[in-house]
């Protein structure tokens, strides 16, 4: 398969075009493309399809989306769900602008090793893949315009050296009519301008040289205001002067003349480099623009945690640069990682003996060393490469004055005090890079070996080009190991950092220098967030594992990401949130072992879960409007974690950020043996599992918390658990199952004297007896629930479990009973701030309504449902949805319910709710809806609501699609099926009591 995006979005298959749907789903695609092979958050893939005007359901309409162009692209394996994001599967070969990139660099290559007509024969082939403008149709969507046209200013950049390469090949007349055209459609862009007057020179039309500078002159002048730059204005002096270095000839010689008293002092570049061809490409446009003397010098720093790669990058753009810089290339190692980095009047000495310097002449004084360091450079072309610096204050002498060089500065630290320098980041490489990081290995195993086996290495090696290296040099040297075996070594996290190693090649050694040089308070909040086994944590995360104030955690924090021993994994919600690379994890976790005891490691990951259980309580009181059970385990500061929330976000929707570490937060309790822990944590996830339908993660942590609390003889922790249980029974719609789990629950708080949980249990009950068609009992059980928990104080659950007598009362067909019921529901609601039962019970008072015929009220009703729809999380889209549909229908407004309604199925389907959309079919199923003509689709659909309804225990929505479609049937003519239908129907209701 082939990605196209250098011209319009295209997929081709076997060279065939595909089909790529709707314009949402085609920015969605591009948007995935630019990240090539990594994960985009759900987050940022919803601000690119709706901006700032996102639907209330776009997490799940970026879902929808991504099933659909999976269908589209007809491998489901291609995206692929990665935490709260998604990631396309794209080889560098597979999409043309990593071809074109890598083409272009491939190029460039050949130029510096003198091979002119190789070279510019791939600059032609990589600018033979464009077929029009980047994007061409969306460039304007807003998460595509930066890539977009960076796309297109790097095609005129290759573009413009493949007329160098052209000119230096002496092929000035051929390429005159394509430069005119250029100058006219790029009319600023000086270096065109340049080339176009030297190949009219060369061609032997001087004056039309020289007019084509007039012409640059005047259009800067009278569009910008600005007089041509120095390098143009040189060219006209030399064209007006007939300037022999103007000859190709001569231009030659003097460049090799240059060239042979020049510092050459870059190390050799790395043979089997591979990967980070982006950033490659990054550093080679911002180093190849052409800058005036007197302008600032070009300025590049790499930065990332050891063994990421810098060195290696920095060297190999370094030789690839050697073109643009004939006047030498000045490289010094700053050991800016270590105890004593270099000093600055030391690499100064060096770099001016380089130079051409007797060492008697290198003057003892720092500042006068760069002054004189500084005036060399002047007017020269030269490319200063200065290797793990410690900081700015070590660079600032360094650094040249001229803007005719250019530097790349690599270090741990991210370098933010220069100004004016492009910044490159550097994390671990992509998986299609770092297999060809293996495969091109000297040994013959590992480039025959399966793309099973090297992805085994690579996931080990999390993809960190020192560790990869590393094992290469592994396999190279140890013939009679096997691959297993070295997979084996790595795959056992304890001894890891021990297995990469060879030589003087140790990754334990490279993260070392970077943790020997913190302060200690930071080394111990380093050690500590290594045992935790979340993938990424907030601030209050941090200030609870090391029980600090929050501001002292947030300098700590920023000092590791300084160095970049933590990433910034990103900004969800406007929260920070901070994870490791893989094995510096593992190193964390190593050094702890080495400096922590263990009841200390114990202590700051059990005060890291405290907090986190503190952050589920906040987040019920703020869902629930109160917590809904007895919280026994100590928190760790809850006002301090409340204080590191962002303030106007849902504490709901914060928590969803911690869903996966919540479930390794459960886990992780359960190994320390921590049942009040365990179980509380597992407990405190149920609104949000609830809410969101996490049902796996909801399953694992009952099953987890369940069986230490079994294995601890805890009652009360095991009688939560079935409540939660019975919660995500109920969910799935699994209803006597649910009721079953709820009954055993009430009986153990029975049997330990515990009244208030007890009393929970019993206010859950009517949940699951209402779809069981006990509606009798349901409005006794849930008024006795009401009743006691309001005498308790318990106003917000005893709304909740009021709820189920106002549907009891709609389900036996005495609406006007549930209006009041459910009005006095949703007034308490209001009062108490409980958003989620504002949504619920305005739907359910909103159909109550229409039942009566009163279409105004219940649209008042539907509306307040629509503004605090998202309260309810995914469920939200399938109320209003149907809410909207059914009250359309009341009005005969028939075309609008049916969009509706089949929006509400399209809903319930997505969400796999059974009971969802039972309900909704049953409402689109009602003839009013179709003509003659439709009756047989609509009978279909009946057939198939009846098969959905079979499925679950809820007599009463089954006993409704029946006689549904006993309605359809008779319309089409068909009495005896009716009949039976109708037989049926009543036979189910009957049940109903």
């Amino acid at each position: 398969m082939d990605f196209g995006v250098l011209g319009p979005l295209t997929v081709w298959r076997a060279g065939v075009p595909l089909e790529l749907g709707t314009p949402k789903g085609r920015v969605l695609l591009a948007v995935l493309l630019c990240r090539l092979g990594r994960s985009v958050a759900g987050d940022a893939l919803a601000e690119a399809l709706w901006g700032e005007g996102q639907p209330k359901s776009a997490a799940k309409n970026v879902q929808t989306y991504v099933h659909r162009l999976r269908q589209h692209l007809g491998d489901s394996g291609r995206i692929t769900r990665e935490g709260q994001g998604y990631r396309l599967r794209v080889d560098r070969d597979e999409l043309d602008a990593a071809r074109f990139e890598d083409l272009a660099g491939v190029a460039r290559a050949a130029l510096a090793a003198g091979d002119l007509d190789q070279s510019r024969r791939l600059f032609d082939e990589a600018l033979g893949l464009w077929r029009g403008p980047a994007f061409a149709g969306i460039a304007d969507v807003p998460a595509l315009t930066s890539e977009a046209a960076r796309l297109d200013e790097l095609r005129l950049g290759v573009l413009e050296e493949r007329i160098d390469v052209g000119l230096r090949l002496g092929r000035h007349s051929e390429l005159l009519g394509e430069l005119t055209a250029l100058t006219m459609e790029h009319p600023f862009r000086e270096r065109m301008w340049a080339q176009l007057m030297l190949a009219l020179y060369r061609c032997g039309r001087r004056a039309d040289a020289l007019l084509a500078y007039l012409q640059a002159r005047d259009v800067l002048a009278e569009e910008t205001g600005l007089e041509p730059g120095q390098k143009l204005r040189d060219l006209h002096q030399a064209i007006l002067g007939e300037d022999p270095a103007l000859d190709p000839a001569i231009a030659t010689e003097e460049r090799e003349r240059r060239n042979a008293t020049s510092a050459r002092m870059l190390p050799p570049a790395l043979g089997d480099f591979s990967g980070q061809q982006t950033e490659l490409a990054r550093i080679e446009a911002v180093l190849r623009e052409d800058r005036a003397a007197d302008e600032p010098a070009a300025v590049v720093t790499i930065s990332g945690p050891g063994g990421v790669g810098k060195t290696a990058l920095a060297v190999q753009a370094g030789h690839r640069l050697r073109s643009a810089y004939p006047d030498g290339q000045l490289f010094a190692a700053l050991a800016g990682a270590r105890t004593q980095p270099v000093a600055p009047a030391t690499v100064l000495g060096r770099f001016l003996r380089a130079l051409g310097v007797p060492a008697t002449a290198v003057p003892d004084d720092p500042e006068e060393r760069t002054d004189l360091y500084r005036g060399m450079l002047a007017e020269r072309r030269i490319l200063v490469v200065l290797d793990d610096a410690f900081d700015e204050e070590q660079l600032a002498p360094l650094l040249p004055a001229s803007g005719t060089c250019g530097v790349i500065a690599t270090g741990r630290v991210r370098l933010g005090g220069l100004g004016g320098a492009h910044r490159v980041e550097l994390r671990e490489m992509s998986e299609a890079d770092s297999l060809a990081m293996l495969r091109n290995s000297s040994d013959d195993r590992l480039a025959s070996a399966t793309r099973a086996e090297l992805s085994d290495l690579v996931r080990l090696c999390a993809r960190l080009p020192l560790a990869l290296r590393i094992v290469g040099s592994l396999v190279v040297s140890r013939p009679h190991w096997r691959l297993a075996d070295l997979v084996s070594r790595l795959a056992d996290e304890q001894h890891r950092l021990d297995a990469l190693r060879y030589r003087d090649l140790e990754v334990r050694a490279s993260f070392g220098l970077s943790y020997e040089g913190l302060r200690p308070e930071a080394r111990r909040l380093f050690r500590l967030l290594g045992l935790l086994e979340a993938p990424d944590f907030p601030l209050w995360a941090a200030a609870a594992a090391v029980d600090t104030e929050l501001r002292a955690a947030q300098e700590l924090l920023d000092e590791l990401v300084d160095v970049h021993l933590l990433d910034v994994t990103g900004t969800p919600k406007g929260q920070a949130r901070y994870g490791f690379h893989d094995l510096i994890r593992a190193y964390a976790r190593e050094r702890a072992e080495v400096e922590e005891p263990a009841e200390a490691r114990d202590e700051a990951v059990v005060r890291v879960l405290s907090a986190l259980l503190a952050l589920t309580d906040i987040a019920d009181r703020d869902h629930m409007g109160q917590n809904m059970f007895q919280r026994d385990a100590d928190r760790w500061q809850p006002a301090r974690v409340e204080a590191s929330l962002p303030p106007s976000v849902p504490r709901m929707e914060l928590l969803d950020s911690e869903r996966i570490p919540l479930v390794a937060g459960v886990r992780q309790a359960a190994e320390l043996g921590r049942d009040e822990l365990c179980w509380e944590l597992a407990v405190g996830g149920h609104a949000l599992f609830e809410t969101e339908r996490y049902f796996d993660d909801w399953q694992e942590c009952y099953e987890t918390a369940m069986g230490l609390a079994k294995a601890a003889d805890n009652m009360r922790g095991r009688a939560r658990l079935l409540i939660s249980m019975a919660g995500l029974r109920y969910t799935r719609r699994r209803y006597g199952p649910a009721e079953e789990a709820n009954t055993e629950a009430m009986g153990l708080f029975e049997r330990i004297g515990d009244g208030r949980g007890y009393l929970e249990a019993l206010s859950n009950a009517p949940f699951f007896l209402v779809p069981n068609g006990r509606l009798t009992e349901a409005i006794t059980t849930g008024r006795e629930a009401y009743e006691r928990l309001n005498a308790s104080g318990q106003a917000a659950a005893a709304l909740h479990a009021y709820s189920q007598v106002g549907l009891a009362h709609l389900q036996a067909g005495r609406p006007e009973v549930a209006v009041e019921v459910l009005t006095e529901i949703v007034a308490g609601a209001r009062k108490e701030g409980i958003r989620t039962l504002i949504a619920r019970d305005t739907y359910w008072l909103g159909q109550a309504q229409l039942a009566l015929g009163r279409h105004a009220e219940a649209e008042e009703s539907f509306t307040e449902l629509t503004a605090y729809a998202r309260d309810v999380g995914s469920s939200g889209a399938f109320y209003t949805a149907h809410a909207w549909g059914c009250l359309h229908l009341a009005r005969g407004e028939y075309a609008d319910a049916r969009r509706r309604l089949l929006e509400g199925v399209e809903v319930a389907r997505a969400l796999h709710d059974p009971m969802f959309e039972t309900r909704v079919l049953i409402d689109l199923l009602d003839p009013r809806l179709y003509d003659r003509h439709d009756l047989r689709v609509a009978i279909g659909q009946g057939e198939h609501a009846v098969e959905v309804a079979r499925g679950i225990d809820y007599p009463y929505l089954l006993a409704g699609v029946l006689e549904r479609l006993a309605r359809l049937r008779a319309a089409a003519g068909d009495d005896t099926a009716a009949r039976h239908l109708a037989d049926e129907a009543a036979a189910v209701r009957a049940k109903i009591r």
